[in-house]
């Protein structure tokens, strides 16, 4: 792996740490009424009036998904707005994905006061030492939940990389004998939960004893980091389920928060990422601002032999790879051999129970981003760089019922055996 040690000086910088976490207290956001609709953008007129309406972020009005000519665009819209989508809603074809998400996240709450909350208990007075599966697996789990879990699994070490703003630990796992390294994670955006319960799932198959697992066990030695974002996963969990970015006040700016994904120090500040620290894809002041980009980097840049990473979102149900800052440069180099492995990945997930991913470049397959974290990677010597998002195409959304964790889990395993028996025959 090439990385310049500029990174690794910033290794010091990232572990900085306040004496305990900050616990924020509000009482929690409600979507009563919130609607999600998704609209048919047929031309870049219809894409320039969205996107004018998004983009006042004063009115509660937000894109899941981007916006651009050719495609679907989805965007919540609170009741309150109605008014001011209503020229869109009468030129622009449309449908409601979802008609009250407050109704989506109640349900999702009292899923959790029967399963997660409990667990989370048992494990806080010592009741359990550690969960199961099938227990971490029926619902999905706080940080700590997930983490207790992965440092259960045989031949697994636990490490903290970095400290949150508000000082949470960022914590990495790994297992493995193998000369080769690879890093995957989930939760760098706060309110997709269906990934840090499918890193774990990953992490759990891995760590067993199929044969697969243990001819990767032989080959590499794999890091699960399941929740990179862990203030603003907490803040999902106890305010805000739809908060996307971490926690980290702004200057000058009443709103809070950096989406980490848009902060990686390589090519930022290009299209795809806000210079508004009220927007929802915020950039940062600066490249690698962000606790959670500066952890991520220096730890990366500590390994050697790095030789794949994976970022895991969701959703919309797409296995991409670099670039994601242009869509006219594409990695000329590699592109044949990340192009077979995303398609290798996406054919065995598909076998698994019929879903379908889209496999392809991240800016022309979803959108342009700069300062993502497979941009970097990928940027930095780790070839098989890739950011998945995971299930579904918009019809839970980023509130996707529990239920759908362990198919989710199955097909995702499927997937990478597959990409990674692959990337052993090339490294």
């Amino acid at each position: 792996m090439k990385i310049s040690s500029l990174w690794l000086a910033a290794l010091a910088l990232a572990s900085s740490a306040l004496a305990a976490p900050i616990t924020e207290s509000a009482s929690p956001v409600s979507y009563k009424n919130h609607q999600v609709i998704r609209f048919t953008v047929a031309t870049e007129q219809q894409a320039a009036q969205l996107r004018a309406i998004v983009s006042r972020h004063d009115d509660g009005i937000s894109a899941w998904t981007d916006i651009h000519a050719g495609a679907a665009a989805d965007l919540l819209v609170p009741p309150t707005a109605a008014s001011k989508i209503a020229g869109a809603l009468a030129a622009i074809e449309h449908k409601v994905l979802v008609s009250d998400l407050q109704a989506n996240i109640d349900a999702e709450r009292a899923h959790s006061e029967q399963n997660s909350h409990k667990l989370t208990e048992a494990l806080k007075s010592g009741a359990l030492a550690a969960p199961t599966a099938a227990t971490v697996f029926s619902d999905y789990q706080d940080q700590a939940t997930y983490e207790s879990f992965i440092a259960s699994l045989p031949g697994v070490t636990k490490q903290s990389i970095g400290t949150t703003y508000q000082g949470r630990s960022i914590n990495a796992f790994s297992f493995g004998t193998g000369s080769k390294r690879i890093v995957f994670n989930g939760g760098i955006h706060a309110r997709e939960w269906i990934s840090p319960a499918v890193v774990t799932y990953v992490a759990n198959y891995l760590t067993g004893s199929t044969s697969d697992a243990v001819a990767l066990r032989s080959k590499f030695t794999f890091t699960v980091i399941p929740v990179l974002n862990p203030d603003g996963y907490a803040y999902t969990r106890s305010t805000d389920r739809l908060w996307r970015k971490n926690r980290e006040p702004n200057s000058g700016s009443s709103c809070v928060g950096t989406d980490p994904n848009r902060n990686f120090p390589y090519k930022w500040g290009g299209p795809g990422a806000s210079s508004s620290a009220c927007a929802a894809d915020y950039r940062g002041p600066s490249a690698g601002s962000s606790k959670e980009s500066k952890a991520l980097t220096s730890f990366l840049s500590s390994l050697s032999n790095v030789v794949s990473y994976i970022d895991f979102h969701s959703y919309s149900q797409l296995w991409m790879f670099p670039w994601g800052y242009t869509c006219t440069n594409i990695p000329t180099a590699d592109y044949n051999d990340l192009n077979s492995g995303g398609s290798m990945a996406v054919a065995a997930l598909e076998a698994v129970n019929g879903v379908s991913f889209t496999n392809g470049p991240i800016c022309s397959t979803v959108y342009q981003a700069s300062g993502s974290t497979a941009d970097w990677t990928y940027a930095n010597g780790i070839t098989y760089s890739y950011a998945v998002e995971l299930r579904d195409t918009g019809d839970n959304g980023f509130t996707l019922p529990a239920s759908q964790i362990v198919p989710s889990g199955k097909e995702v395993v499927a997937a990478v055996v597959a990409l990674w028996q692959y990337v052993a025959t090339k490294v």
